[in-house]
C-alpha cells in the first residue's frame, strides 16, 4: 500500500469523481480506491498503446507476472518461446480483465458515495473515526476482481460505499455469500422484504393462511437469511415502555406504536438473520417507507390504540413525526 502522503495513481476521471464525496468519507474512500485501482492502473493503458502482452516492468502486476512466467519456465525447461509468450498474453489479458472489473467496482463506489439519496444519514451516526479494515479489503479485492457484469459491478460497488460510510458493516461471511449469490436468489430475497422493517417480517404478510407453498421461505432460511420460515415459527415480540410506546427501527426511519404501558405486542412472524439483516441494506430502489406502513398495519391490534412513522434525529434521539398510520377510532386504511 502506496504511503497515505502520496498522491494516489488515480485516473483522472475517478479522482475528479471524488469531488462529490461527502469530505469525512474521503480518506477511507481513497484508500478502498488505491487498494483496488492505484497499484496497477497504468496496466490497460500500456497494454492497449503497444498492443502487446508487455507492461511496464516497475508496476508490481508485471513483476508477479514475470514471476509465474519463470516459474512456468524453469518448471519446463522444453518449453519453446511460442509457449512462453502465449503464457503472457494470458496472463496478462487476466490481469487486464481483473483490472476493469476492479475500476468498474471503483466508479460504482463513486457513483453510491456521490448520489443525493444515498448521501450520510443520521442513521449512520457519526463519521467513522476508524479506517476500512486492511484484511477485509484483501477479501473483497478478490472477489470485486471476478465481478464482470454491470449487476455485480454495482452490488460490489454499494458494499464498499457502505464500508466506506460504516467501517465493519459488511463481515467476511457476507462478502463470501454474494459472491455465490445469483440474481434469482436476489430476486426472491428483494420480494422477501418488500414484507420487512428492520428485521421482521409478520406472518400475516409472508405466510398468510391461504398460501401453502411457503418453498420461498425453506430456500431463505436454508440460506441462513430468515429464521421462522419453516416449523413452529416464531413469535415477536415487543414491550411496551412505561409510557406505553414501543418502536421499530430500520436507519432513521422509525414506527412508534402506543398501547398501555407496560404491556406487549407479540406477533407471529419471521425475522431476518444478521446476514440477511446487512443483505437488506444492499437492495437497491427499496422503499422502506412503504415496508414500514406494510408490516404496522399487519400487526395491528386491539392492544395498539396508535402507530405513527417517524424519523429520529441520531445525535439526540428525538422523534419527529411524518405521518399517522392509524389511531384506534378510525377503520382499518
Amino acid at each position: 500500500m502506496a504511503d497515505s502522503t502520496e498522491t494516489p495513481n488515480l485516473p483522472a476521471q475517478i479522482a475528479v469523481a471524488i469531488a462529490g464525496v461527502p469530505i469525512a468519507l474521503v480518506p477511507a474512500c481513497i484508500k478502498a480506491l488505491d487498494r483496488l485501482i492505484g497499484a496497477t492502473v497504468d496496466i490497460p493503458v500500456a497494454w492497449l498503446a503497444q498492443q502487446r502482452s508487455r507492461i511496464d516492468a516497475q508496476t508490481q502486476s508485471y513483476r508477479l507476472v514475470e514471476a509465474s512466467i519463470a516459474k512456468a519456465a524453469a518448471s519446463e525447461a522444453g518449453a519453446d518461446q511460442a509457449t512462453i509468450q502465449t503464457a503472457i498474453d494470458v496472463l496478462v489479458r487476466k490481469s487486464y480483465r481483473q483490472h476493469a472489473n476492479r475500476e468498474a467496482v471503483a466508479a460504482a463506489m463513486i457513483e453510491d458515495l456521490s448520489s443525493t439519496h444515498e448521501q450520510r444519514t443520521e442513521a449512520d451516526g457519526p463519521p467513522p473515526l476508524s479506517n476500512i479494515d486492511d484484511d477485509w479489503l484483501n477479501v473483497f479485492e478478490r472477489y470485486s476482481e471476478d465481478a464482470s457484469t454491470e449487476r455485480m459491478q454495482k452490488l460490489w460497488g454499494r458494499v464498499l460505499a457502505g464500508e466506506v460510510r460504516k467501517p465493519g458493516r459488511y463481515s467476511m461471511r457476507t462478502l463470501r455469500f454474494l459472491s455465490e449469490f445469483s440474481q434469482a436468489d436476489a430476486l426472491m430475497f428483494a420480494d422477501f422484504c418488500n414484507s420487512v422493517f428492520g428485521d421482521i417480517a409478520p406472518n400475516a404478510l409472508v405466510k398468510p393462511p391461504e398460501i401453502k407453498d411457503i418453498r420461498h421461505l425453506i430456500f431463505l432460511e436454508s440460506a441462513g437469511l430468515v429464521q421462522g420460515g419453516s416449523g413452529m415459527g416464531l413469535t415477536h415480540r415487543l414491550n411496551l415502555n412505561n409510557e406505553g410506546s414501543a418502536f421499530l427501527r430500520e436507519g432513521a426511519l422509525v414506527v412508534l406504536l402506543n398501547g398501555t404501558p407496560g404491556g406487549s405486542i407479540q406477533t407471529p412472524a419471521c425475522v431476518l438473520t444478521p446476514l440477511g439483516q446487512e443483505l437488506l441494506t444492499l437492495l437497491p430502489g427499496r422503499d422502506s417507507r412503504t415496508a414500514a406502513r406494510r408490516v404496522a398495519l399487519a400487526m395491528r391490534t386491539p392492544q395498539i390504540d396508535s402507530a405513527y412513522l417517524t424519523t429520529v434525529e441520531e445525535v439526540s434521539g428525538r422523534l419527529f413525526p411524518m405521518e399517522i398510520l392509524w389511531q384506534k377510532d378510525q377503520p382499518a386504511p
